[in-house]
Protein backbone atom coordinates (compact mmCIF):
# COMPACT_ATOMS: atom_id res chain seq x y z
CA UNK A 1 0.00 0.00 0.00
CA UNK A 2 1.10 3.24 -0.94
CA UNK A 3 -0.15 5.98 1.63
CA UNK A 4 0.04 9.57 -0.17
CA UNK A 5 -1.92 11.51 2.26
CA UNK A 6 -2.86 10.72 6.38
CA UNK A 7 -5.61 12.69 8.03
CA UNK A 8 -5.44 13.11 11.70
CA UNK A 9 -8.83 13.94 12.94
CA UNK A 10 -9.36 15.70 16.66
CA UNK A 11 -6.93 18.57 17.55
CA UNK A 12 -6.34 17.64 21.08
CA UNK A 13 -3.19 16.82 22.38
CA UNK A 14 -2.80 13.59 21.16
CA UNK A 15 -3.51 14.59 17.57
CA UNK A 16 -1.43 17.48 17.64
CA UNK A 17 1.14 14.54 18.85
CA UNK A 18 0.29 12.25 16.73
CA UNK A 19 0.72 14.83 13.35
CA UNK A 20 4.08 15.83 14.98
CA UNK A 21 5.19 12.67 15.09
CA UNK A 22 4.00 11.20 12.04
CA UNK A 23 5.35 14.46 9.92
CA UNK A 24 8.88 13.83 11.29
CA UNK A 25 8.62 10.70 9.96
CA UNK A 26 7.60 12.05 6.54
CA UNK A 27 9.96 14.40 6.11
CA UNK A 28 11.67 13.30 4.03
CA UNK A 29 9.72 11.14 1.91
CA UNK A 30 8.33 13.47 -1.11
CA UNK A 31 4.33 13.55 -2.20
CA UNK A 32 3.11 12.40 1.49
CA UNK A 33 0.83 15.15 3.23
CA UNK A 34 -0.66 14.99 6.88
CA UNK A 35 -3.63 17.07 7.87
CA UNK A 36 -4.79 17.92 11.07
CA UNK A 37 -8.56 18.36 11.49
CA UNK A 38 -10.07 20.54 14.12
CA UNK A 39 -13.38 21.85 14.72
CA UNK A 40 -13.56 25.32 15.21
CA UNK A 41 -16.43 25.03 17.31
CA UNK A 42 -15.32 23.39 20.11
CA UNK A 43 -13.22 24.82 22.38
CA UNK A 44 -9.88 23.91 23.94
CA UNK A 45 -11.09 22.50 27.43
CA UNK A 46 -8.29 23.14 30.01
CA UNK A 47 -8.79 20.93 32.57
CA UNK A 48 -5.49 20.94 33.66
CA UNK A 49 -4.47 17.62 32.14
CA UNK A 50 -0.94 17.25 32.24
CA UNK A 51 1.70 15.26 30.25
CA UNK A 52 5.08 13.67 31.29
CA UNK A 53 8.37 15.55 31.82
CA UNK A 54 9.64 13.98 28.57
CA UNK A 55 7.85 16.68 26.80
CA UNK A 56 10.42 19.05 27.19
CA UNK A 57 12.26 16.30 24.68
CA UNK A 58 9.59 15.49 22.53
CA UNK A 59 8.97 19.32 21.42
CA UNK A 60 13.22 19.36 20.72
CA UNK A 61 12.52 16.60 19.05
CA UNK A 62 10.04 18.46 16.77
CA UNK A 63 12.37 21.63 16.36
CA UNK A 64 9.76 23.16 18.92
CA UNK A 65 11.27 25.86 21.05
CA UNK A 66 9.87 25.08 24.66
CA UNK A 67 9.09 29.04 25.74
CA UNK A 68 7.52 29.24 22.41
CA UNK A 69 5.44 26.34 23.44
CA UNK A 70 4.74 27.73 26.45
CA UNK A 71 3.80 31.56 25.20
CA UNK A 72 1.63 30.00 22.30
CA UNK A 73 -0.28 27.29 24.35
CA UNK A 74 -0.66 29.23 27.75
CA UNK A 75 0.60 26.50 29.20
CA UNK A 76 1.84 26.34 32.87
CA UNK A 77 4.22 23.97 34.52
CA UNK A 78 2.97 21.31 37.11
CA UNK A 79 5.00 19.86 39.65
CA UNK A 80 2.68 17.62 40.60
CA UNK A 81 -0.79 16.16 40.71
CA UNK A 82 -2.91 15.21 43.43
CA UNK A 83 -5.84 12.75 42.92
CA UNK A 84 -8.37 13.01 46.19
CA UNK A 85 -10.72 10.16 46.74
CA UNK A 86 -8.88 8.25 43.93
CA UNK A 87 -9.54 4.79 45.68
CA UNK A 88 -13.65 3.19 46.94
CA UNK A 89 -14.59 5.37 50.15
CA UNK A 90 -15.50 2.72 51.63
CA UNK A 91 -12.15 0.33 51.19
CA UNK A 92 -9.45 2.87 51.90
CA UNK A 93 -11.54 6.03 54.11
CA UNK A 94 -12.53 9.36 52.72
CA UNK A 95 -9.77 11.67 51.86
CA UNK A 96 -7.27 8.83 50.31
CA UNK A 97 -5.20 10.12 47.42
CA UNK A 98 -2.85 9.19 44.76
CA UNK A 99 0.09 12.18 45.02
CA UNK A 100 1.94 11.44 41.30
CA UNK A 101 5.17 13.47 41.53
CA UNK A 102 6.16 14.32 38.22
CA UNK A 103 9.34 16.79 37.39
CA UNK A 104 12.27 17.58 39.64
CA UNK A 105 12.30 21.87 39.41
CA UNK A 106 15.60 23.14 37.86
CA UNK A 107 18.00 24.56 40.62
Amino acid sequence: MDIKKVAIVGGGTAGWLAANHIGKEMLNRKGISVTLIESPDIPPIGVGEGTVPDIRNTLKSFGIREDEFIRQCDATFKQSIKFINWMDKKKHGEGNFFHHLSDVPST
